[in-house]
Protein backbone atom coordinates (compact mmCIF):
# COMPACT_ATOMS: atom_id res chain seq x y z
CA UNK A 1 0.00 0.00 0.00
CA UNK A 2 2.85 2.15 0.91
CA UNK A 3 4.70 1.33 -2.39
CA UNK A 4 1.07 2.72 -4.37
CA UNK A 5 1.25 6.01 -2.31
CA UNK A 6 4.50 6.89 -3.08
CA UNK A 7 4.41 6.27 -7.19
CA UNK A 8 1.20 8.24 -6.90
CA UNK A 9 3.04 11.09 -4.88
CA UNK A 10 6.21 10.84 -7.75
CA UNK A 11 3.36 10.74 -10.51
CA UNK A 12 1.52 13.91 -9.21
CA UNK A 13 4.81 16.05 -8.61
CA UNK A 14 6.11 14.74 -12.07
CA UNK A 15 2.69 15.72 -13.54
CA UNK A 16 2.90 19.51 -11.79
CA UNK A 17 6.93 19.69 -12.63
CA UNK A 18 6.39 19.07 -16.59
CA UNK A 19 3.17 21.58 -16.29
CA UNK A 20 1.06 18.99 -17.80
CA UNK A 21 -1.61 20.07 -15.46
CA UNK A 22 -3.87 22.81 -17.56
CA UNK A 23 -4.46 25.49 -15.22
CA UNK A 24 -6.81 28.21 -16.22
CA UNK A 25 -7.06 31.14 -14.41
CA UNK A 26 -10.32 32.65 -13.64
CA UNK A 27 -11.29 36.41 -13.21
CA UNK A 28 -13.97 38.39 -10.90
CA UNK A 29 -15.39 40.46 -13.51
CA UNK A 30 -17.74 43.44 -12.90
CA UNK A 31 -19.48 45.33 -15.74
CA UNK A 32 -21.50 48.50 -15.32
CA UNK A 33 -23.43 49.71 -18.38
CA UNK A 34 -25.37 53.22 -19.12
CA UNK A 35 -27.59 54.21 -22.21
CA UNK A 36 -29.02 57.65 -22.81
CA UNK A 37 -32.57 57.10 -22.81
CA UNK A 38 -33.29 59.73 -25.28
CA UNK A 39 -30.82 59.42 -27.89
CA UNK A 40 -30.59 56.90 -30.69
CA UNK A 41 -28.56 54.02 -29.90
CA UNK A 42 -28.82 52.17 -33.57
CA UNK A 43 -25.02 50.92 -33.90
CA UNK A 44 -23.41 53.60 -36.84
CA UNK A 45 -20.36 54.38 -38.78
CA UNK A 46 -17.60 55.35 -36.03
CA UNK A 47 -14.07 56.19 -35.56
CA UNK A 48 -12.15 55.01 -31.83
CA UNK A 49 -9.91 57.67 -29.85
CA UNK A 50 -8.25 57.42 -26.40
CA UNK A 51 -10.18 59.16 -23.75
CA UNK A 52 -7.43 59.34 -21.20
CA UNK A 53 -5.24 62.88 -22.49
CA UNK A 54 -2.31 60.54 -21.19
CA UNK A 55 -2.74 57.43 -23.64
CA UNK A 56 -0.83 57.34 -26.87
CA UNK A 57 -3.08 56.38 -29.27
CA UNK A 58 -0.13 55.43 -32.27
CA UNK A 59 1.80 53.16 -28.87
CA UNK A 60 1.59 49.09 -29.67
CA UNK A 61 -0.25 48.24 -26.62
CA UNK A 62 -3.26 50.95 -27.60
CA UNK A 63 -3.32 49.70 -31.20
CA UNK A 64 -3.36 46.01 -30.21
CA UNK A 65 -6.56 46.44 -27.61
CA UNK A 66 -7.95 48.75 -30.10
CA UNK A 67 -8.22 45.92 -32.77
CA UNK A 68 -9.85 43.53 -30.28
CA UNK A 69 -12.68 46.31 -29.77
CA UNK A 70 -13.55 46.94 -33.43
CA UNK A 71 -14.01 42.86 -34.23
CA UNK A 72 -16.40 43.29 -31.17
CA UNK A 73 -18.30 46.33 -32.43
CA UNK A 74 -17.99 45.17 -36.26
CA UNK A 75 -20.14 42.10 -34.66
CA UNK A 76 -22.34 44.33 -32.81
CA UNK A 77 -23.19 45.95 -36.54
CA UNK A 78 -21.33 48.50 -36.11
CA UNK A 79 -18.83 50.18 -39.55
CA UNK A 80 -15.48 51.36 -39.31
CA UNK A 81 -16.15 55.63 -40.28
CA UNK A 82 -13.05 55.96 -43.62
CA UNK A 83 -12.94 59.18 -42.48
CA UNK A 84 -13.43 60.18 -39.29
CA UNK A 85 -14.93 63.11 -39.60
CA UNK A 86 -17.53 61.33 -41.32
CA UNK A 87 -17.89 59.40 -38.19
CA UNK A 88 -21.40 58.95 -36.70
CA UNK A 89 -20.15 58.11 -33.31
CA UNK A 90 -16.91 58.39 -31.53
CA UNK A 91 -15.76 55.75 -29.68
CA UNK A 92 -13.74 56.56 -26.56
CA UNK A 93 -11.72 54.00 -25.42
CA UNK A 94 -9.15 53.42 -22.16
CA UNK A 95 -7.65 51.43 -19.61
CA UNK A 96 -5.74 51.54 -16.36
CA UNK A 97 -4.95 50.28 -13.62
CA UNK A 98 -5.35 51.58 -9.53
CA UNK A 99 -3.79 50.40 -6.60
CA UNK A 100 -6.43 49.90 -4.18
CA UNK A 101 -5.12 48.05 -1.16
CA UNK A 102 -2.41 46.61 0.71
CA UNK A 103 -1.96 43.81 3.31
CA UNK A 104 0.33 41.53 5.22
CA UNK A 105 -0.13 38.36 6.59
CA UNK A 106 1.77 36.03 8.70
CA UNK A 107 1.50 32.21 8.28
CA UNK A 108 2.61 29.54 10.71
CA UNK A 109 3.10 25.65 9.20
CA UNK A 110 4.30 22.69 10.25
CA UNK A 111 8.23 21.78 8.74
CA UNK A 112 7.59 18.31 7.45
CA UNK A 113 10.55 15.88 6.67
CA UNK A 114 10.87 12.87 4.83
CA UNK A 115 12.48 9.36 5.40
CA UNK A 116 12.61 6.00 4.87
CA UNK A 117 10.19 3.56 6.14
CA UNK A 118 10.34 -0.63 5.34
CA UNK A 119 12.14 0.43 2.35
CA UNK A 120 9.52 2.50 1.01
CA UNK A 121 9.34 6.61 0.47
CA UNK A 122 6.62 8.20 2.64
CA UNK A 123 6.33 11.74 4.75
CA UNK A 124 5.97 12.16 8.25
CA UNK A 125 5.34 14.60 10.20
CA UNK A 126 7.91 16.27 12.73
CA UNK A 127 7.33 16.46 16.73
CA UNK A 128 4.02 18.57 17.00
CA UNK A 129 6.08 21.69 19.22
CA UNK A 130 6.52 25.01 18.67
CA UNK A 131 10.16 24.35 17.07
CA UNK A 132 8.31 22.48 14.59
CA UNK A 133 6.67 25.73 13.06
CA UNK A 134 7.97 28.18 11.49
CA UNK A 135 6.15 31.07 10.32
CA UNK A 136 6.51 33.93 7.60
CA UNK A 137 5.14 36.67 5.68
CA UNK A 138 3.62 37.41 2.61
CA UNK A 139 2.20 40.95 1.44
CA UNK A 140 -0.59 40.87 -0.92
CA UNK A 141 -1.01 44.26 -3.16
CA UNK A 142 -4.47 44.63 -4.96
CA UNK A 143 -5.51 46.44 -7.98
CA UNK A 144 -8.26 47.50 -9.71
CA UNK A 145 -7.91 46.45 -13.64
CA UNK A 146 -10.48 48.77 -15.71
CA UNK A 147 -11.58 49.44 -19.16
CA UNK A 148 -13.62 52.44 -20.22
CA UNK A 149 -15.66 52.91 -23.48
CA UNK A 150 -17.93 55.70 -24.03
CA UNK A 151 -19.84 56.42 -27.46
CA UNK A 152 -20.80 60.23 -28.16
CA UNK A 153 -22.66 61.48 -31.40
CA UNK A 154 -21.29 63.81 -33.32
CA UNK A 155 -22.94 66.60 -31.42
CA UNK A 156 -20.75 65.57 -28.73
CA UNK A 157 -23.81 63.94 -26.51
CA UNK A 158 -23.17 61.11 -24.58
CA UNK A 159 -25.05 57.94 -25.78
CA UNK A 160 -23.36 54.61 -24.25
CA UNK A 161 -21.06 53.84 -22.00
CA UNK A 162 -19.29 50.44 -20.60
CA UNK A 163 -17.06 50.17 -16.83
CA UNK A 164 -15.31 47.37 -16.54
CA UNK A 165 -13.02 46.09 -14.00
CA UNK A 166 -11.33 43.69 -11.89
CA UNK A 167 -9.62 43.42 -8.81
CA UNK A 168 -6.27 41.08 -8.58
CA UNK A 169 -2.54 41.08 -7.76
CA UNK A 170 -1.90 41.37 -11.26
CA UNK A 171 -0.87 44.69 -13.02
CA UNK A 172 -0.29 42.76 -16.22
CA UNK A 173 -2.52 44.97 -18.43
CA UNK A 174 -1.48 43.60 -21.34
CA UNK A 175 -2.96 40.13 -20.90
CA UNK A 176 -6.17 41.39 -18.85
CA UNK A 177 -7.48 44.20 -21.05
CA UNK A 178 -8.50 41.36 -23.47
CA UNK A 179 -10.66 39.44 -20.88
CA UNK A 180 -12.47 42.99 -20.01
CA UNK A 181 -12.81 43.74 -23.34
CA UNK A 182 -14.18 40.12 -23.50
CA UNK A 183 -16.73 40.97 -20.32
CA UNK A 184 -17.66 44.14 -22.43
CA UNK A 185 -19.40 42.50 -25.27
CA UNK A 186 -22.51 41.81 -24.30
CA UNK A 187 -23.14 45.05 -22.87
CA UNK A 188 -22.35 47.55 -25.36
CA UNK A 189 -24.61 50.18 -25.95
CA UNK A 190 -27.26 48.45 -23.28
CA UNK A 191 -28.30 49.76 -20.00
CA UNK A 192 -27.68 47.75 -16.46
CA UNK A 193 -29.62 48.47 -13.71
CA UNK A 194 -26.64 47.22 -11.60
CA UNK A 195 -23.34 46.42 -11.98
CA UNK A 196 -23.39 42.87 -13.16
CA UNK A 197 -20.87 40.51 -11.74
CA UNK A 198 -19.36 37.86 -13.73
CA UNK A 199 -16.49 35.39 -13.49
CA UNK A 200 -14.63 34.70 -16.89
CA UNK A 201 -11.90 32.26 -17.78
CA UNK A 202 -8.49 33.34 -19.16
CA UNK A 203 -8.27 32.27 -22.99
CA UNK A 204 -5.05 29.51 -23.06
CA UNK A 205 -2.96 31.34 -26.64
CA UNK A 206 -2.38 28.29 -29.20
CA UNK A 207 1.27 27.80 -29.64
CA UNK A 208 2.47 28.65 -33.02
CA UNK A 209 3.76 25.44 -35.27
Amino acid sequence: MRKVIYQAITISALILLTGCTPIVNKYRVSVDAITNPNENLAPTSYQIKALGKNTDENGLEFQRHTAQLINILNEKGYTPSKAGHLAEQTIYFDYGIDKVKEETRTYSQPNISFGFYHNYYHPFWSDFTYSSYHTYQKTYTLYNRYIEILAKNQAGKELWRVDVSSVGESKDLKHIVPILLDASKEYIGKNTERPVNLVLKEKREKKRK
